[in-house]
């Protein structure tokens, strides 16, 4: 089914839409063939006679091609359904530079021919995926150097590539589901003078609520977004923006995009989350863009994990530290969360250490004299031939209690992360850094403190993106109230967004108006805010149909959580902070929240908001 829905500026006909159709169909028909190509290679009927090592470096060879072909074929099944999702059809203007070479312009464009002239009328189709027919690229990769042009404004109407500068004839989007043609928008036209109104975003944002599960933003991606997907891998930045701008998007596209043009090996990448159910909201996502590779875990157990790395610890505190199970700090007061990251704590710890780690050196002196010693005598009773009973001297190890610190609260035997970021700090003073140089991509980036970006800082080699918005800071006493307090850690880049892409716009404005906010709605309309009582949830709850729902309620508020437990499931029970960087059809906001909490709460609700009180 062909929706017609089209501005006049579109100026679309029949012939136009029957063009599109028929590429459709042929592309369709060309990925087909091309996974038959791929499935009939023969390597399930070699017969596995090996001889001599020639045989076994064939058969691997073999083997390895098989393998790819198998990624392939996987790549085109899981395109079938939407193989494309814009058009760019460009004219040549010339060369940029005099002495650049000019290609062949006969020769195919294969995987290895990316760059340079495209040919004197070029039709570049654009999808999630690079797509090969018998070697030569049908679609491009949205993360490719020329696919990735798609999203930029054109805002002189001319892209350069591979040398060469071109003219933007025009620029399609569309929206194709189950391998069928739905809608066509052409939201860039040399001859309606440019850019049109770009009805394709609000098209998309409809049909992606229709998914009720989190999903890629690879057609809608604007250029603002881009702008921060693209930036080179080794640069350190903070993405700030406003609830429903696309940050925990952007952070995993911006992954996606590092990862297909090898600027990063994602097994090199870490996702710091917010929680556990954070984890396993965007996991759909993480399977979409294939970037499984790149790990996630909370801040808690990068902490532990940088103190497992660490040499020197006794045996008996690393088994606790396996056997304790991270979590955040939602059990302790604000007063003590403070206190604990604060720089005077930070300061009397590792004086009170000072002896600790005089002690350490020494011992490790005197360690490597023995070590030494034992390996001289061991290589002299081995050349003689001579029985010996040396022992090889033992490592030192250290281990730290901060139960025996007066001056440090009672933290109890949780790893909590304050009890983690407290050991770590110990431990990296005494022993030195760990061996950690992986890329970190922190989400809700404002609710970790200065000195734990400062212990990052110190103790690691990782490049740091970091996405957040202070204005969703729940406790003052528990977060950076100010990115630009970090730039005396990192040379950093600083990026903000300030446009509510998820929210519908009721919802946005209903925000707007509560908090005397200014964030600009690009959301859908026909979203709901209403007023219900809390008795009224389990009728509520009867009709949701298939929406995702969250019931969102005050962290502090710990009477009124076990109140929802009696006839809320715990599946759709958050406290404020455990809904962060979630999103849900409808959204169950319970009793008296602050200014912030409204916020974070109410914003998490993409059609309908309930104010339950």
């Amino acid at each position: 089914m062909i929706l017609m829905d089209f501005s006049e500026s579109d100026n679309f006909n029949a012939e136009s839409i029957a063009e599109e159709t028929e590429h459709l169909r042929r592309t369709l028909e060309m990925m087909r063939e091309q996974i038959a190509l791929l499935e009939n290679d023969g390597f399930a009927y070699r017969i596995v006679d090996i001889y001599d090592e020639n045989d076994v470096e064939e058969y691997r060879t073999d083997k390895f091609r098989h393998d790819a072909r198998k990624r392939d074929i996987e790549i085109l099944k899981r395109s079938l359904g939407t193989p494309y999702f814009a058009r760019m059809r460009l004219q040549p203007v010339g060369m940029r530079s005099a002495d650049t070479d000019a290609p062949s312009m006969t020769r195919a464009r294969t995987l290895s021919d990316r760059e340079g002239y495209l040919g004197d009328d070029a039709d570049i189709y654009v999808g999630a995926n690079v797509i090969v027919y018998k070697e030569k690229i049908i679609i491009f990769s949205h993360n490719s150097p020329l696919g990735n042009k798609v999203y930029e404004r054109f805002e002189n109407g001319r892209l350069e590539y591979g040398g060469y500068e071109y003219e933007v004839v025009f620029r399609r989007k569309f929206d194709i589901r189950d391998g069928k043609l739905e809608a066509v928008f052409q939201d860039y036209s040399k001859d309606a003078g440019g850019v049109v109104y770009d009805k394709f975003l609000a098209h998309m944002l409809e049909v992606k609520r229709g998914d009720k599960r989190l999903t890629d933003i690879i057609p809608t991606i604007q250029a603002n977004q881009n702008a921060v997907i693209v930036r080179p891998a080794d640069e350190n930045c903070v993405v700030a923006g406003c609830a429903g701008c696309g940050k925990t998007m952007l952070l995993l596209q911006r992954l996606e995009y590092l990862g297909f043009n090898k600027k990063i090996e994602l097994s090199d990448a870490v996702i710091i989350a917010p929680s556990e159910r954070y984890i396993e909201h965007i996991q759909p996502v993480v399977d979409d863009l294939m970037i499984n590779a790149a790990r996630r875990m909370t801040m808690p157990e990068l902490y532990r994990e940088l103190i497992m790395s660490l040499r020197g610890i006794k045996g008996a505190a690393k088994k606790a530290l396996v056997d304790g199970a991270p979590i955040g700090d939602e059990s302790l007061s604000d007063t003590v969360v403070a206190k604990c990251y604060g720089t005077d704590i930070k300061r009397k710890l590792i004086t009170a250490l000072g002896p600790v780690k005089q002690s350490y050196k020494q011992r490790l002196a005197a360690y490597r004299v023995a070590l030494d010693e034992y390996e001289r005598e061991l290589a002299w009773t081995r050349g003689a031939y001579v029985a010996t009973d040396i022992k090889k001297p033992k490592a030192p190890v250290v281990s730290v209690d901060l139960d025996k610190f007066s001056f440090l609260p009672k933290l109890g035997p949780s790893l909590t992360k304050c009890k983690l970021y407290l050991l770590l700090t110990a431990y990296c003073y005494i022993l030195g850094k760990p061996d950690f140089s992986c890329a970190l991509f922190i989400d809700e980036g404002q609710d970790y403190f200065l000195n734990e970006y400062k212990l990052l800082a110190e103790c690691t080699k990782a490049v740091v993106n970091i996405y957040g918005d202070t204005n969703q800071q729940l406790v003052e006493s528990r977060g950076i109230c100010d990115f630009g307090k970090l730039d005396a850690l990192w040379d950093l880049k600083h990026y903000a967004l300030n446009e509510n892409y998820r929210n519908a716009r009721e919802i946005t404005e209903y925000v707007n108006d509560l908090l005397d906010m200014s964030v600009t709605s690009l959301g859908l309309d026909g979203g709901t805010v209403e007023r219900a009582d809390i008795r009224e949830l389990p009728e509520l709850l009867k009709n949701v149909g298939d929406d995702r729902v969250a019931v969102i309620y005050p962290s502090a508020d710990v009477a009124l959580g076990e109140r929802l437990q009696a006839f809320v499931p715990l599946e759709l029970l958050y406290t404020v902070a455990q809904s962060k960087g979630m999103e849900y059809e409808r959204v169950y906001a319970c009793g008296q929240m602050s200014d912030t909490e409204k916020y974070v709460a109410y914003t998490r609700a993409l059609a309908k908001l309930y104010i339950c009180e």
